[in-house]
């Protein structure tokens, strides 16, 4: 990039950030003066959205105790979004990472994982219609697998979860709701975008009396892009999925429902990147493809026995797979295979009891059992899990509602673990509410960190070890074999891991100015003990490190986070968010505090005590995130749109300094500004958009590799409703 180019793209950027404030302000005072149609509509309707996720139970969102953000399957349409971290990244608190996620060969990217109140995205846990997404990376899912071209809406729960659904909600819950036949229809879209980016989606649904069917199909497909051509193969290589879903519903009597859904997702990526050979030091090029499949079934009986007792039993079982089989371009010998299989079986009971008005139970209990196959460990393994929980839902007077939870998880690859939960719910007058919630959560060490067993050979020929893999001894016996060089002082540290603990606060206030502005502070605190990381303990002969696990440090998130809407017309809504988050490891604090840890001035080269100012707390974490959206809608003509800003401060990377802390300016990366526009018109049953994301082309091939700057798109839907009112 030019530097006149570059000059002219920070320039944009200043006058945009002056010039939105600006034009929200003007919106804001021409909407007192001029606005003259009724919003009380749009206030209702949100108010009275109905949301499972925070209690596993249905809830007004007016009622819910804990933090829940809602996105409407309106606002997807609108936002132009097609696959699940589109819209994930708009969403105040949420920020998508790929870091740690970087593919077993180092030759691409699996996707982004989702931070919530900046706790890592190991902790977050993936449902659709309440069932668990598989196939984590690195720690992460990869919501790139996910299309919203048949999403009802997304429930987002903030917070520690694991007294309702277990380990990997130590953090929050992302529950993707998708949409369910309730007429007749024939729905297809199709759009297309920069770099050959193809989604084109088909719904086709009957209705009946007592059953409904509908099938979704949905293609994605990029020919990737490339930030240096000078690099052989891509910066993200080229690839093509499907995704196809099947629900069923019958309702034999007016009592009982019968449900059967089943999700497959196909996935084929085309590997091409360059490495150098181990044993000459020489630049190789390797090509190959992966493969993912990810499918799922989930059969549901649904009995209501009484106005009191309502039960629910479901099952469900979930196969991901992930293959790559890489070899050399010049003579097509084998360079590289990994092979990963996880299946997940679930049967779970919940009964809803009535016990009197005013008071609501919740009970239940399940088993689950894991399987994993896998090049990168020594066998075969399994785990099964048992659990129960209840929860009470009492409102004790009209405006205050207390909630109780509590789960136990016995697991067989660890130790069991109770997860207490306690909220408040406080509508003070008809203006003001106040919701108070406390949990602990918990994340035992899950496969990878107790039996990896893994021998990269495509990138340096490190290896990995669970925590349960590796001993000193083992390593002293490879050390005698000549297989290892050197073992370091952390190895004799070696030991089996301990859960993750988090005890998670927040409390908000949200205020009901009028019918047409909102607002609502959330104050959250996260503290962390025995959190997982991994560490080198030694190096082979070749000078490739060898890393395990380790329970090394506590540590903490919190932070405020402010949203507010604003219904300036009937026909404009705007919306805003901003967080502000502090991060850190205690025993980095402890450190600092007691002056034990220096830095380097970039300049002079002279070394000072690193005061607790300069320590930017954990990786990956922005001080300040927010978004301003204004959308647009008027029914009546078909037009619809909308323009998004997003802002990201700096975040520190890595430790390049070795003084194990970031503090230095060249680790950071720099934040950035992103503006995404979006315009609709409908024409009787065709929907035609037009949109750009990222119209300011920010960039940042090192650290965010997946982002490919300037996104332009077109996209066209055709509907086929039974009839007018549909």
């Amino acid at each position: 990039m030019s530097v006149r180019y570059q000059l002219c793209i920070d320039l944009a950027i200043r006058i945009m950030k002056r010039t939105i404030l600006s034009t929200a302000l003007i919106l804001l005072y021409n909407s007192f003066l001029f606005a003259q149609e009724d919003s009380s509509f749009f206030r209702e309707k949100e108010m009275n959205e109905i949301v499972i996720t925070a209690t596993r139970t249905e809830r007004k969102l007016s009622n819910v105790a804990v933090p829940v953000q809602l996105i409407s399957n309106k606002t997807i349409q609108q936002s132009g979004s097609v696959r699940l971290n589109d819209i994930l990244q708009e969403q105040t608190g949420l920020y998508l990472t790929s870091g740690g996620a970087t593919s077993s060969a180092g030759g691409g990217v699996f996707g982004n994982g989702v931070q919530i109140q900046g706790l890592s995205p190991d902790y977050t846990l993936i449902l659709v219609d309440g069932e668990p997404i598989i196939g984590r990376q690195g720690g992460v899912i990869d919501l790139t697998r996910i299309t919203v071209g048949n999403i009802r809406k997304v429930e987002i729960v903030k917070g520690p979860s694991s007294s309702l659904y277990g380990s990997e909600a130590m953090g929050g819950v992302i529950n993707i709701i998708t949409d369910q036949p309730k007429h007749n229809q024939l729905l297809t879209s199709l759009r297309y975008g920069r770099f050959n980016a193809l989604d084109a989606n088909l719904t086709a649904s009957l209705h009946h009396e007592k059953w409904a069917l509908q099938v979704f199909g949905n293609r994605n497909s990029s020919q990737g892009f490339d930030f240096d051509k000078d690099i052989y193969g891509k910066t993200v290589d080229p690839f093509q999925n499907y995704t196809t879903q099947l629900r069923f519903n019958y309702k034999p009597t007016a009592s009982t429902k019968i449900s059967l859904s089943g999700r497959y997702f196909n996935e084929i990526q085309t590997n091409r990147f360059a490495t150098s050979d181990l044993n000459t030091g020489q630049e190789v090029h390797i090509d190959g493809d992966g493969r993912i499949r990810d499918m799922n079934i989930n059969p549901v009986l649904t009995q209501r026995f009484s106005d009191k007792v309502n039960s629910s039993l479901r099952f469900y079982f979930s196969r991901y797979e992930y293959e790559q089989n890489l070899v050399r371009q010049t003579d097509k010998t084998g360079y590289y295979y990994d092979f990963f299989q996880q299946d997940f079986y679930r049967a779970e009971n919940q009964t809803d009891i009535r016990l009197q008005a005013n008071n609501y139970l919740s009970i239940g209990g399940g088993l689950v059992q894991e399987k994993l196959n896998t090049t990168r460990y020594s066998v075969k393994r399994a785990n099964d899990i048992q659990y129960v929980f209840l929860q009470d839902e009492w409102r004790v007077l009209d405006n205050l509602t207390l909630i109780g939870g509590l789960r136990y998880d016995a697991n067989s690859a660890y130790q069991s673990r109770m997860s207490p939960k306690l909220a408040l719910h406080w509508k003070v007058n008809d203006k003001l509410t106040v919701n108070s919630s406390y949990g602990a959560g918990f994340k035992a060490p899950d496969f990878r960190q107790l039996f990896l067993n893994f021998l990269n050979t495509a990138a340096g020929g490190y290896v990995v070890y669970g925590a349960n893999e590796i001993t000193i001894s083992t390593l002293e016996e490879q050390q005698q074999q000549g297989v290892i060089k050197e073992i370091l002082p952390r190895a004799y540290q070696l030991a089996l891991l301990k859960p993750e603990i988090s005890k998670g606060f927040n409390t908000g206030i949200k205020y009901e100015f009028n019918d047409r502005l909102n607002l609502a502070l959330n104050l959250f605190r996260n503290d962390i003990e025995n959190l997982i990381q991994n560490d080198i303990i030694a190096y082979r002969a070749n000078n490739a490190p060898v890393y395990s696990y380790f329970n090394v440090s506590r540590a903490y998130t919190e932070g405020a986070e402010l949203q507010g809407q604003y219904q300036l017309t009937g026909k404009i809504q705007l919306q805003g968010g901003y967080q502000y988050l502090i991060t850190a490891d205690k025993d980095d604090l402890k450190r600092i505090k007691a002056g034990t840890v220096y830095t380097r001035n970039e300049q002079t080269g002279y070394s000072t005590t690193l005061l607790r100012k300069d320590y930017a707390g954990l990786p990956n974490r922005s001080k300040h995130m927010a978004n301003l959206k204004l959308f647009y809608y008027n029914d009546k003509k078909g037009w619809s749109g909308s323009v998004r800003t997003l802002y990201r401060s700096r975040w520190g990377t890595y430790d390049k300094e070795g003084n194990g802390v970031i503090n230095r300016s060249d680790e950071f990366a720099k934040g950035f500004l992103q503006f995404n526009i979006a315009a609709t018109k409908e024409i009787r049953s065709f929907r035609f958009q037009v949109g750009v994301d990222n119209l300011l082309n920010y960039r940042d091939p090192s650290n965010l590799p997946g982002m490919p700057g300037i996104q332009p798109y077109l996209s066209v839907s055709y509907s086929i409703p039974k009839n007018k009112n549909q």
